[in-house]
């Protein structure tokens, strides 16, 4: 995208207008370490690893244990204040486990005969079910960068994403016209955005101010 010609314009309304979230379910899970040892202790479910999401309000953990003795029991804790202990040893499955929205971190411990323990800890963030809306509005530019009149606008770019100055999303608004637009489907946590203008050559302004907003 060529960005010269067109004077920088702001973004002056954002979040205020319309902000919108209902209860409901996302997240993600890392794994930490098991401790070295005679005790091992494996989450396998509901993902082998890495990070995950979920719109439900529990989850249920699987997985595997093993000791160089023998392994007696595998709990749980949740820092939103539950705990239990999982059926089986070996292979062991938790309860359904309740989430809050958003950070869960669930610890999940084996111990074996001789009082040996290793540790899982899996991060599940659960986010709002039905997406957030965010409404922006602009005034747009009439001049260009040399102070010259800008004629022929063709519209905007909206560049939105989850980091400040890390913009994953865009949308095009192809009607010079309009100088509100509705962001939908976002989830919850903090979003940040900007806005370009181009003109009918393809000429795109620089950014606009960054604003960003917390969606419930």
């Amino acid at each position: 995208m060529k960005y010269q010609s067109l004077t920088k314009f702001a973004l002056v309304v954002l979040l205020a207008l319309a902000l919108s979230a209902c209860p409901g379910g996302s997240g993600s899970n890392t794994f930490g370490d098991a401790a070295d040892g005679p005790v091992s202790i494996t989450i396998t479910s509901p993902v082998p690893g890495g990070t995950m999401e979920t719109p439900d309000d529990t989850v249920t953990l699987a997985g595997t244990a093993d000791s160089t003795s023998q392994v007696v029991s595998v709990s749980w804790t949740s820092d939103k204040g539950g705990e239990g202990k999982a059926t089986g040893e070996t292979s062991w499955q938790t309860e359904a486990i309740a989430l809050a929205i958003g950070e869960n971190t669930i610890t999940v411990t084996a111990e074996d005969s001789n009082g040996a323990t290793a540790s899982r800890t899996l991060i599940i963030r659960r986010e709002a079910e039905f997406p957030g809306s965010v409404t922006l509005t602009w005034e747009a530019p009439t001049t260009r960068e040399d102070g010259s009149p800008l004629t022929d606008l063709a519209g905007y770019y909206i560049h939105y994403g989850r980091m400040s100055e890390t913009y994953d999303y865009e949308i095009k608004v192809d009607n010079p016209g309009v100088m509100s637009y509705v962001v939908e489907n976002l989830s919850s946590g903090t979003w940040y955005f900007v806005a370009s203008a181009y003109d009918s050559a393809g000429l795109q302004s620089n950014f606009s101010n960054e604003i960003s907003g917390d969606i419930p």
